[in-house]
């Protein structure tokens, strides 16, 4: 800088007069990289003055100013930074606010303004009345888990909370909760979650906005680019829905430190050794540690997104070396700031168990990483050996760290191997595609739907900045643009890294903008480096002025031209992931049924497609943790052609379904699907009904239907046998009404059986039936016939294996070697002795009789375990015979030891009998009364077996 500096000065001392022609060379210098002799406004002389002295310099055949900063030193009569530094000792850092007109600032709070509507307008689906309804699903996981915290604590400064944060917490985004967490405590506890998780992705908004002004000012000094930066950013949708009132996703935490770390490497982007003793310089390496760690400590995924700073290093290291300048004095304010964050996220990883090793050392790794492409480059440097070698050198250093990671750390480089597979290549929800997916068509539209016409500004500046940077020693546009490379290349694989694009995306699309006003001839062109006199204004870039009516109009016009694309789908974007009132609205009547049937967790879980689960369940049963549960059943649930066995399978772990309208070309007119959404339920189409699925909402067109889980009342009558029976009643849900109906057919005794879900009255063939008002709850039982007992199995109709009820038409499944036999009084079963069985699915009454005739061909044995097993239910043995055919009983559920009384013989069938009172258990052996004991019924006999699995035995049971 020294001889261009002196060259100048004398120039200027000899001829005075060249001073504007030497300020227009500088102007055009600062516009474009190159440029020839007749695009400076001078003569020839002049201009061969210029060169004899050095201070311009030819570059093929074009020319470029030698040392721009010199030159301008020169012009404003400032020292050079060794003449200013000499002879003293460190400095205190100059801690003032920066001049603001009246005009910045106003511009400035509109934007900002602009920033906050772009987000905040859709307040109404949000706040509705007593409820915060946040968009989207994730915003509840935090909700639960930020509630329950606030629940847990003390009061604001109870931080014992944070060292037992839950692990799901702790590994995945603990300083956000433990942000948002203090704030509720502070704004009055739990209650104040939903507010405060509503709010505070808007507030991240506004302080990225803020911190991207500020960046732009540094950059260029020109706060035109700046505010069209802002209100660009305003705009595009992937950052404005993500930063949408109530999306209270991890991501709005994210963007403020990836914004301040690029900010404070700006501040770091020029260092060289004079200014290692500014404490201005370590100020800004103390915020970017802060930013780091808090980066680090923000996601679990923060490796990846502190990569960034590592590939700048590596850029940069270049570029000083090429420029001979010190890579290893550049670095070192950087190296302190990781110094910084390594400690703070050792502190959080050591106190409060925050993270993995692999997440809470990233830092530390960074921080060797940077050192070792310093200390190469420094060697590089000072050895005088060409750039390629660097290149090469710092390629072979990261192969050669990944196979000391994976040979010395070989658990670490396994899971940060994972990590990096599972957030580039997994597939699945939309955000884990590319931003270019979707063909030739989502090349070029995809990049338009996430960032809006800011793509189209933005990507030539990518390109003409990069390049600008590093040849022109552009260090803090050399942030932007390597920070915009990686992560265009992360949302190439996964759009949900489009949001941490976004900034520099901005700050590239807004310098853009001002440009393109600039050759419509609306302003001054743009500059790419703050120049600054020694006043504090730039005099290369023309302070921010209010124009003229006809340039507002036009800048206006273009402004809404630019931002159109993004404005429209950000309105788009806000309207996907908002939750629609039908939706909102069914998860308060589940809620309502939920609190009248005083049901808990898990009995009121909601069953629903995976997007919405956590919404739906926070509103019903307070549980939003997990939505894997629903994402593993619930499209089996509705695939599923059997709705009684999905009933049975889910009936202790769900308590409602949610159906929606599904864009699918061809629905199974049996699945579950078609029978609940398509028809409530009721039988149609060549498919019976379903009974055990309430429908207890269903909005205006009938896209949006929540059933409740119920037993069911079980109906049952006779009819002639082989009829088919339809059952039927007018149900009303939500002022709407439609006709519930099942189908069924009577078996060969002419006894027909179904389960209903709702109360009231019936018509079954002409005639009314009523089921009771608590039989579908508790799945009662309603006869419609004389005939008496629950269910009597005279296995007079056997037929493919099924043994048919002459009573409640419980048919009862025959299962391994059965076979009918003469009984004492019509047919019999014989089982094999080994596997054989018949099941019947039925609840006993709370007092009841099973009575069974029953022929045992051996009744003895020498084995004093060996028991003839006669019947059983899901709760253990019932009746069975003891060695020397004992009976031995034991009701399931109430006695802990058998009894045993009278005898049945070998050979001979004998009429046996179990009664129960509730009080009493009483056994019959052919009508006598050999033995009572009293025992409390508590259980349910649920389903029935008779079962021999010992010795061979044939039965004819009643129940």
């Amino acid at each position: 800088m020294t001889d261009v500096r002196e060259a100048t000065d004398d120039l200027l001392a000899e001829k005075p007069a060249l001073e504007s022609d030497l300020r227009e060379v500088l102007a055009v210098d600062e516009r474009t990289d190159n440029w020839t002799f007749d695009e400076v406004p001078l003569d020839s002389g002049t201009f061969g003055e210029l060169v004899s002295r050095d201070i311009v310099v030819k570059d093929g055949d074009e020319y470029e100013i030698a040392d721009p900063d010199a030159v301008r030193a020169s012009l404003d009569g400032e020292e050079t930074d060794s003449e200013s530094d000499l002879g003293e000792g460190p400095s205190l850092p100059s801690v003032s606010l920066p001049s603001v007109s009246r005009v910045e600032a106003g511009a400035l709070a509109g934007a900002l303004a602009f920033v906050a509507l772009m987000r905040a307008y859709v307040f109404p689906s949000v706040f509705r009345g007593e409820y915060v309804v946040l968009p989207s699903n994730d915003p509840y996981y935090y909700r639960y888990w930020v509630e329950r915290l606030a629940a847990e604590a003390t009061g604001v400064f109870d931080f014992s909370v944070l060292s037992g944060l839950p692990a799901e917490v702790a590994k995945g985004e603990p300083l956000m909760v433990a942000t948002l967490w203090w704030l509720t405590n502070l704004l009055g506890g739990a209650d104040a979650a939903g507010w405060v998780l509503a709010l505070y992705p808007v507030v991240s908004a506004l302080v990225v906005a803020a911190l991207t002004y500020a960046l732009v000012v540094r950059l260029t000094g020109d706060r035109r680019v700046a505010l069209a930066a802002v209100v660009l950013l305003a705009v595009i949708p992937a950052f404005a829905y993500r930063t949408g009132l109530g999306f209270a996703d991890h991501h709005a935490f994210d963007y403020p430190w990836l914004v301040l770390t690029a900010l404070s490497l700006v501040w770091l982007a020029d260092v060289v050794r004079e200014d290692l003793s500014d404490t201005r310089r370590w100020l800004a390496a103390g915020v970017l540690g802060v930013a780091v760690a808090g980066q680090v400590l923000a996601w679990d995924a923060s490796p990846i997104i502190i990569g960034a700073l590592g590939v700048y290093v590596a850029v940069r290291v270049a570029a000083d070396v090429r420029d001979d300048r010190s890579p290893l004095v550049a670095s070192a304010p950087i190296l302190a700031g990781l110094a910084l964050a390594s400690v703070l996220s050792h502190l959080a990883h050591a106190g409060f168990g925050w993270h993995t090793d692999m997440v809470a050392y990233s830092p530390a790794l960074m921080l060797v990483g940077v050192l070792v492409v310093s200390l190469f480059g420094e060697a590089v440097r000072q050895m005088d050996m060409p750039g390629f070698v660097l290149g090469t050198g710092e390629v072979a250093g990261a192969l050669t760290g990944l196979v000391l990671l994976q040979t010395f750390l070989p658990a670490y480089a396994s899971k940060l191997s994972g990590r990096v597979s599972f957030l580039l290549f997994k597939s699945g929800p939309a955000e884990t595609q590319s931003m270019f997916a979707g063909g030739p068509s989502g090349v070029l539209v995809g990049p338009i739907l996430e960032l809006g016409f800011a793509w189209i500004l933005a990507v030539p500046m990518l390109v003409l900045a990069s390049w600008r940077a590093y040849r022109r020693q552009r260090r803090g546009w050399l942030v932007v643009c390597t920070y915009g490379w990686y992560f265009l290349v992360l949302a190439t694989f996964q759009r949900r890294f489009v949001g941490e694009l976004t900034p520099f995306a901005a700050v590239l699309a807004g310098y853009g903008f001002v440009a393109f006003v600039a050759k419509l001839d609306l302003t001054s062109s743009p500059v790419l480096d703050a120049r600054t006199d020694a006043g504090g204004r730039s005099e290369t870039t023309p302070s921010l002025e209010l124009p003229d009516r006809g340039t507002v109009t036009a800048l206006v016009v273009l402004l809404l031209l630019v931002s159109s694309a993004g404005t429209v789908q950000t309105a788009v974007r806000h309207e996907q992931v908002k939750i629609v009132d039908d939706k909102f609205r069914s998860s308060v009547a589940m809620d309502a049924y939920s609190e009248q049937q005083e049901l808990e967790y898990p009995d009121n879980y909601v069953l629903t497609k995976w997007g919405r689960n956590r919404m739906y369940n926070y509103f019903v049963n307070g549980e939003a943790k997990s939505y894997r549960f629903a994402e593993r059943h619930y499209e089996p649930f509705l695939e599923s052609r059997s709705p009684k066995a999905q009933y049975q399978k889910l009936r202790d772990k769900v308590g409602f379904v949610v159906t929606t309208d599904l864009d699918v070309p061809r629905v199974p007119k049996d699945s579950n699907y078609a029978r609940l959404h398509q028809r409530r339920g009721s039988a149609g189409r060549g498919a019976s009904g379903s009974g055990h699925y309430r429908m207890m909402y269903e909005n205006n067109d009938g896209s949006v239907k929540a059933f409740a889980l119920v037993p069911g009342a079980r109906v049952y009558g006779n009819a002639t046998s082989g009829q088919t029976v339809t059952i039927s009643k007018q149900v009303e849900v939500d002022g709407k009404s439609f006709t519930y109906r099942r189908k069924v057919e009577s078996n060969p005794y002419g006894v027909f059986s179904t389960t209903v879900p709702y109360a009231g009255a019936y018509s079954v063939e002409g005639a009314t039936m009523t089921v009771p008002k608590d039989a579908p709850e508790t799945g009662g039982n309603v006869k419609w016939h004389d005939r008496t007992g629950v269910a009597h199995w005279p296995f007079e109709k056997v037929s493919d294996g099924t043994a048919y009820d002459a009573v409640g038409g419980h048919s009862a499944t025959l299962r391994g070697s059965v076979d009918t036999v003469k009984g004492p009084n019509g047919r019999a079963i014989s089982f094999d002795g080994k596997n054989a069985s018949a099941t019947a699915n039925l609840s006993a009454p709370s007092r009841f009789t099973v009575s069974m005739w029953v022929k045992s061909t051996r009744s003895g044995s020498t084995k004093d375990r060996e028991y003839q097993l006669l019947l059983k239910s899901k709760n253990g043995n019932f009746v069975a015979l003891s060695p020397y055919g004992v009976v031995s009983v034991r009701v399931p559920g109430v006695a802990t030891s058998n009894v045993r009384a009278g005898r049945v013989p070998s050979g001979t069938w004998t009429y046996l009998a179990v009664a129960y009172n509730g009080t009493h258990q009483n056994i019959y052996v052919n009508g006598q009364l050999p033995h009572a004991t009293n025992r409390k019924w508590n259980s349910r006999l649920g389903r029935a077996t008779a079962v021999r699995k010992r010795l061979p035995c044939q039965e004819r049971t009643r129940f």
